[in-house]
């Protein structure tokens, strides 16, 4: 009685690990790949991942993009990141992050979906059906949790192309101190309130034209993400300073 009481044990925390690395799956891009399954039970299964994940990381990962949208979408670069980022969250802008910050980020993603991959092709999880754990776990039929989990890893080559790609469409980041003007209070509101969720982004990488659409989707990022969101005269003066220091329009 004290195994069987250990072995679940064991499975509720496998299982909150899962649900902590795994993050709702959108729906998939025309002509993306697609996991095929033609069990319902199965189907119903990840709906049901999906809508207790979306909940679950509700303010926590800001809206995604299209994967049209993305810089050179053609490239394979943008075709593995709407393949394999697409598995656990929202498609993210190469501009969410720095060049120097997307290798840490980019490694701890891949960690999280090769733990995952593993699981599932290990089967561990169909290993504990036959521990007391089977109603939880769907059983051994390929369901329930075995078939929510079906994520996959990239490989080693595929894992450089992307971290390349997505340096190379990163933001492009700026020292607080090399501002133009740095001890305005734009200058000083800017640094501030963008330091709460990545690096500094360089006002010139944007036209004055750009920039107030650029800070309202900033803005409801922040919110998405549950940061501490400036009020409408401060975002005002963060847009006035922006386009003050943005690059001459072409």
């Amino acid at each position: 009685m004290r195994k069987k009481g250990t072995y679940l044990l064991l499975g509720f925390v496998l299982a909150a690990s899962a649900f902590t690395y795994l993050l709702a799956r959108p729906e998939p891009p025309a002509g993306a790949e697609q996991s095929a399954s033609a069990d319902p039970s199965t189907a119903a299964g990840q709906n049901s991942m999906q809508q207790m994940m979306r909940s679950m990381m509700s303010g926590v990962v800001p809206a995604g993009i299209k994967p049209g949208d993305l810089p050179a979408p053609g490239s394979e670069g943008a075709k593995l990141i709407a393949k394999y980022c697409v598995q656990c969250h929202n498609l993210p802008s190469p501009s969410m992050h720095s060049a120097g910050e997307w290798p840490g980020v980019a490694d701890r993603m891949f960690q999280r979906m090769s733990m995952c991959s593993r699981m599932s092709g290990m089967g561990m999880m169909r290993n504990m059906g036959g521990m007391g754990m089977k109603g939880m776990m769907g059983g051994t039929s390929g369901n329930g949790m075995m078939g929510m989990m079906n994520v996959k890893a990239p490989s080693a080559h595929e894992q450089e192309i992307i971290v390349a790609y997505l340096k190379e469409h990163s933001l492009k980041s700026i020292q607080p101190g090399a501002l133009p003007s740095p001890r305005t209070k734009g200058a000083i509101l800017f640094a501030a309130t963008c330091a709460q969720c990545h690096a500094l982004p360089d006002p010139r990488q944007h036209t004055a034209q750009q920039w107030p659409q650029v800070v309202v989707r900033m803005h409801k990022n922040m919110v998405a993400m549950g940061k501490s969101v400036p009020d409408a005269a401060t975002l005002r003066t963060i847009t006035e300073f922006l386009q003050d220091a943005a690059r001459a329009k072409p």
